[in-house]
């Protein structure tokens, strides 16, 4: 039976290196939850894929070609702000995300050069911070404009390249990674709370008014974000979640757990997940990014 771990901070995992390059079976699901009048969540799935547009040639042919996939994007993020505020936030800080990973990140470079599976690409970690806190500026720049200054969102992003996988986390959102029925976060809150918790080296209070106050965040802060970003090696039946803390309110890590080892697939996965969360009072949006590695 599943069984499920407390976080110990973010950390690099590294296991014995495959036989081939994984691939990897994904799916989403958001829902505005039961009290809330409007969703905030947002989130983006993603292959990343060399593509080439051919306008003339002889003979007559014309149109998209595209290589094989290189790698996959996995992003949940979780609004604040009111008067619609968190919807834009979420929104625009993934747009400016994707649009500088899609733009900046070497990710082309593994199939040009034809590296290991498990090889790391060089400036993927400076590149993810460099996404993250022009995420921010984009958010701040949003509030600037609208009437909600201080809007801002959690962001938590999956950069997959074969046996490779890259996490960069801001805020409450999580990260999980189930492996041979246990379930490792991978992410660590950045609420007062935890942070407290962590300074006094004690359990953090699940009742304390801290746990809904962010330190790290986009566009909510006038201090730039502090992104958390760790590397880890995939397997073949491999788990990974994303999620916003909508579903970990009212799921335990236990229960996501057993969700995650009984579902059929990814998609039956997010579908009891939030199923789950509003079961259990639905008090907060609730988004679920489930992807399998094959």
């Amino acid at each position: 039976m599943p069984s499920a771990i407390p976080a110990s901070g973010p950390r690099d995992v590294d296991q014995r290196e495959p036989s081939r390059e994984p691939s990897i079976d994904s799916a989403g699901l958001t829902d505005r939850g039961r009290v809330r009048p409007n969703n905030e969540d947002a989130f983006v799935i993603a292959t990343l894929q060399r593509s080439m547009l051919v306008q003339a040639a002889s003979p007559a042919e014309h149109g998209w070609f595209t290589g094989n996939p290189a790698g996959s994007l996995l992003v949940v993020a979780d609004g604040m702000g009111g008067q619609g505020g968190g919807e834009v936030a979420s929104r625009v800080a993934i747009e400016a995300v994707v649009d500088h990973l899609l733009n900046c990140m070497p990710w082309v470079a593994r199939r040009r050069s034809r590296m290991p599976p498990r090889a790391s690409l060089a400036g993927v970690r400076q590149e993810l911070t460099t996404a993250l806190v022009q995420g921010d500026a984009t958010v701040k720049n949003a509030g600037a404009q609208s009437s909600t200054p201080h809007m801002g969102t959690t962001l938590t992003l999956a950069l997959i390249f074969g046996s490779i996988a890259y996490v960069a986390h801001v805020g409450d959102s999580r990260a999980y990674l189930l492996r041979n029925g246990v379930l490792s976060r991978l992410t660590r809150d950045h609420t007062l709370a935890q942070r407290l918790a962590d300074e006094a080296q004690a359990p953090m209070d699940p009742d304390s008014q801290l746990n809904h106050i962010l330190w790290n965040s986009l566009g909510a802060s006038e201090d730039l974000p502090e992104p958390e970003i760790q590397k880890l090696v995939v397997e073949a039946g491999d788990v990974l979640l994303l999620c916003s803390d909508g579903l970990t309110k009212h799921v335990s890590d236990v229960q996501i757990a057993d969700l995650l080892g009984a579902c059929a697939n990814p998609a039956e996965c997010c579908a009891k997940l939030v199923e789950s969360a509003n079961a259990g009072g639905g008090t907060d949006n609730v988004t679920a990014v489930v992807a399998r590695v094959k």
